[in-house]
Protein backbone atom coordinates (compact mmCIF):
# COMPACT_ATOMS: atom_id res chain seq x y z
CA UNK A 1 0.00 0.00 0.00
CA UNK A 2 2.95 2.32 0.72
CA UNK A 3 4.19 1.87 -2.87
CA UNK A 4 0.79 2.86 -4.27
CA UNK A 5 0.65 5.98 -2.08
CA UNK A 6 4.20 6.88 -3.14
CA UNK A 7 3.27 6.40 -6.81
CA UNK A 8 0.14 8.56 -6.43
CA UNK A 9 2.15 11.30 -4.65
CA UNK A 10 4.72 11.32 -7.44
CA UNK A 11 1.96 11.41 -10.05
CA UNK A 12 0.25 14.33 -8.33
CA UNK A 13 3.56 16.21 -8.13
CA UNK A 14 4.16 15.56 -11.83
CA UNK A 15 0.65 16.78 -12.71
CA UNK A 16 1.14 20.01 -10.72
CA UNK A 17 4.53 20.55 -12.38
CA UNK A 18 3.01 20.07 -15.83
CA UNK A 19 0.22 22.53 -15.07
CA UNK A 20 2.70 25.17 -13.88
CA UNK A 21 5.01 24.64 -16.87
CA UNK A 22 2.07 24.78 -19.26
CA UNK A 23 0.53 28.03 -18.02
CA UNK A 24 1.46 29.77 -21.29
CA UNK A 25 0.32 26.78 -23.35
CA UNK A 26 -3.05 26.91 -21.62
CA UNK A 27 -3.70 30.25 -23.28
CA UNK A 28 -2.73 28.82 -26.72
CA UNK A 29 -4.41 25.41 -27.12
CA UNK A 30 -7.52 24.34 -25.25
CA UNK A 31 -9.92 21.60 -26.26
CA UNK A 32 -13.19 20.38 -24.81
CA UNK A 33 -14.57 16.90 -25.57
CA UNK A 34 -18.05 15.51 -24.92
CA UNK A 35 -17.82 11.69 -25.02
CA UNK A 36 -19.74 8.45 -24.58
CA UNK A 37 -18.39 4.92 -24.44
CA UNK A 38 -18.29 1.45 -22.96
CA UNK A 39 -16.43 -0.13 -20.06
CA UNK A 40 -15.69 -3.72 -19.18
CA UNK A 41 -13.37 -5.57 -16.85
CA UNK A 42 -9.96 -6.38 -18.29
CA UNK A 43 -6.45 -5.03 -18.58
CA UNK A 44 -5.23 -2.73 -21.35
CA UNK A 45 -1.79 -3.51 -22.80
CA UNK A 46 -0.07 -2.66 -26.08
CA UNK A 47 -0.79 -6.17 -27.33
CA UNK A 48 -4.41 -6.24 -26.21
CA UNK A 49 -5.43 -2.69 -27.25
CA UNK A 50 -6.68 -3.40 -30.81
CA UNK A 51 -8.53 -6.61 -29.90
CA UNK A 52 -9.91 -5.11 -26.68
CA UNK A 53 -11.25 -2.08 -28.54
CA UNK A 54 -12.99 -4.16 -31.22
CA UNK A 55 -14.44 -6.67 -28.72
CA UNK A 56 -15.69 -3.86 -26.43
CA UNK A 57 -17.55 -2.26 -29.34
CA UNK A 58 -18.98 -5.63 -30.50
CA UNK A 59 -20.21 -6.60 -27.03
CA UNK A 60 -22.21 -3.49 -26.18
CA UNK A 61 -25.06 -4.51 -23.89
CA UNK A 62 -26.92 -3.13 -20.90
CA UNK A 63 -24.30 -4.32 -18.41
CA UNK A 64 -21.34 -2.52 -19.98
CA UNK A 65 -22.77 0.38 -21.98
CA UNK A 66 -22.71 3.74 -20.50
CA UNK A 67 -19.95 6.06 -19.58
CA UNK A 68 -20.68 9.68 -20.40
CA UNK A 69 -18.70 12.79 -19.70
CA UNK A 70 -16.43 15.59 -20.70
CA UNK A 71 -12.72 16.24 -20.97
CA UNK A 72 -10.93 19.58 -20.84
CA UNK A 73 -7.40 19.54 -22.23
CA UNK A 74 -4.66 22.11 -22.67
CA UNK A 75 -1.20 22.22 -24.15
CA UNK A 76 0.27 21.83 -27.60
CA UNK A 77 2.83 18.99 -27.40
CA UNK A 78 2.91 18.36 -23.65
CA UNK A 79 -0.11 19.29 -21.57
CA UNK A 80 -2.76 18.31 -19.11
CA UNK A 81 -6.32 17.03 -19.18
CA UNK A 82 -9.20 16.70 -16.73
CA UNK A 83 -12.05 14.20 -17.09
CA UNK A 84 -15.47 14.28 -15.44
CA UNK A 85 -17.65 11.23 -16.20
CA UNK A 86 -20.63 9.20 -15.02
CA UNK A 87 -21.16 5.47 -15.50
CA UNK A 88 -24.71 4.25 -14.69
CA UNK A 89 -23.66 0.58 -15.19
CA UNK A 90 -20.20 0.41 -13.67
CA UNK A 91 -18.95 -3.23 -13.79
CA UNK A 92 -22.50 -4.55 -13.25
CA UNK A 93 -26.05 -3.28 -13.75
CA UNK A 94 -26.66 -2.33 -10.11
CA UNK A 95 -23.59 -0.09 -9.73
CA UNK A 96 -23.01 3.58 -10.55
CA UNK A 97 -19.75 5.52 -10.60
CA UNK A 98 -18.73 9.15 -10.77
CA UNK A 99 -15.24 9.51 -12.22
CA UNK A 100 -12.71 12.34 -12.00
CA UNK A 101 -9.18 12.16 -13.48
CA UNK A 102 -6.28 14.58 -13.91
CA UNK A 103 -3.81 13.43 -16.55
CA UNK A 104 -0.66 14.48 -18.32
CA UNK A 105 -0.95 14.20 -22.09
CA UNK A 106 1.72 13.91 -24.77
CA UNK A 107 0.43 14.52 -28.30
CA UNK A 108 1.75 15.06 -31.81
CA UNK A 109 1.17 18.77 -32.59
CA UNK A 110 -0.21 18.10 -36.07
CA UNK A 111 -3.00 20.23 -37.56
CA UNK A 112 -5.50 17.51 -38.63
CA UNK A 113 -4.70 14.17 -36.92
CA UNK A 114 -3.26 14.24 -33.39
CA UNK A 115 -2.32 10.88 -31.86
CA UNK A 116 -1.73 11.09 -28.11
CA UNK A 117 -0.82 9.13 -25.03
CA UNK A 118 -1.97 9.92 -21.51
CA UNK A 119 -1.50 8.81 -17.91
CA UNK A 120 -2.98 10.12 -14.68
CA UNK A 121 -4.65 9.63 -11.33
CA UNK A 122 -8.13 10.32 -10.08
CA UNK A 123 -11.06 9.31 -7.94
CA UNK A 124 -14.05 7.05 -8.52
CA UNK A 125 -17.10 7.27 -6.29
CA UNK A 126 -18.83 3.89 -6.59
CA UNK A 127 -22.33 3.21 -5.26
CA UNK A 128 -25.00 0.55 -5.61
CA UNK A 129 -27.09 -1.78 -3.51
CA UNK A 130 -26.50 -5.03 -5.41
CA UNK A 131 -22.94 -4.26 -6.40
CA UNK A 132 -20.08 -6.74 -6.49
CA UNK A 133 -17.77 -3.85 -5.62
CA UNK A 134 -17.91 -2.30 -2.15
CA UNK A 135 -19.27 1.24 -2.38
CA UNK A 136 -17.16 4.28 -1.59
CA UNK A 137 -14.59 6.61 -3.06
CA UNK A 138 -11.50 4.91 -4.50
CA UNK A 139 -8.22 6.14 -5.99
CA UNK A 140 -7.77 5.09 -9.60
CA UNK A 141 -4.82 5.12 -11.99
CA UNK A 142 -5.52 5.44 -15.71
CA UNK A 143 -3.45 5.19 -18.87
CA UNK A 144 -4.10 5.01 -22.57
CA UNK A 145 -4.23 7.01 -25.74
CA UNK A 146 -6.14 7.81 -28.83
CA UNK A 147 -6.50 10.08 -31.80
CA UNK A 148 -8.04 13.53 -32.23
CA UNK A 149 -9.37 14.28 -35.76
CA UNK A 150 -9.76 17.97 -36.62
CA UNK A 151 -10.29 17.93 -40.41
CA UNK A 152 -11.44 21.53 -40.81
CA UNK A 153 -12.27 24.19 -38.31
CA UNK A 154 -12.49 23.82 -34.56
CA UNK A 155 -14.87 20.82 -34.43
CA UNK A 156 -13.78 17.21 -34.86
CA UNK A 157 -13.94 13.65 -33.54
CA UNK A 158 -11.94 11.83 -30.90
CA UNK A 159 -11.35 8.12 -30.28
CA UNK A 160 -9.99 7.21 -26.83
CA UNK A 161 -8.98 3.87 -25.26
CA UNK A 162 -8.10 3.84 -21.56
CA UNK A 163 -7.19 1.30 -18.96
CA UNK A 164 -8.13 1.89 -15.32
CA UNK A 165 -6.54 0.25 -12.32
CA UNK A 166 -8.29 0.60 -8.97
CA UNK A 167 -5.93 -0.62 -6.23
CA UNK A 168 -7.30 -2.52 -3.21
CA UNK A 169 -10.92 -2.75 -4.28
CA UNK A 170 -12.97 -5.00 -2.03
CA UNK A 171 -15.24 -7.55 -3.71
CA UNK A 172 -18.24 -9.35 -2.23
CA UNK A 173 -18.18 -12.83 -3.69
CA UNK A 174 -18.26 -15.47 -0.97
CA UNK A 175 -16.41 -13.25 1.45
CA UNK A 176 -14.99 -9.76 1.41
CA UNK A 177 -11.46 -9.66 0.06
CA UNK A 178 -9.14 -7.00 -1.22
CA UNK A 179 -7.64 -7.00 -4.72
CA UNK A 180 -6.93 -4.73 -7.65
CA UNK A 181 -9.63 -4.13 -10.26
CA UNK A 182 -8.71 -3.46 -13.89
CA UNK A 183 -11.12 -2.23 -16.53
CA UNK A 184 -10.96 -0.93 -20.09
CA UNK A 185 -12.88 2.07 -21.42
CA UNK A 186 -13.41 2.77 -25.13
CA UNK A 187 -15.07 6.07 -26.02
CA UNK A 188 -15.90 8.31 -28.97
CA UNK A 189 -16.41 12.03 -28.62
CA UNK A 190 -16.96 15.34 -30.29
CA UNK A 191 -14.01 17.68 -29.76
CA UNK A 192 -14.08 21.48 -29.81
CA UNK A 193 -10.62 23.03 -30.19
CA UNK A 194 -9.76 26.60 -29.26
CA UNK A 195 -6.41 27.68 -30.70
CA UNK A 196 -5.01 31.18 -30.39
Amino acid sequence: MHKIESLMSRGALLAVTVLIMNASALAKDVDVTAFAGVQHQGKLTFESAPGTTVSAIRTINSTNFGVYGGRIGHGHFFGGEHTFAYSPNFIDVGTKAFIYNSNVILQAPLPVVRPYGTVGIGLMHISGENSLVVSGTKFALNYGGGVKFLPSGPVGLRLDVRGYSIPSTEFRVFQTQSRRTDLVEVSVGVIFAIRK
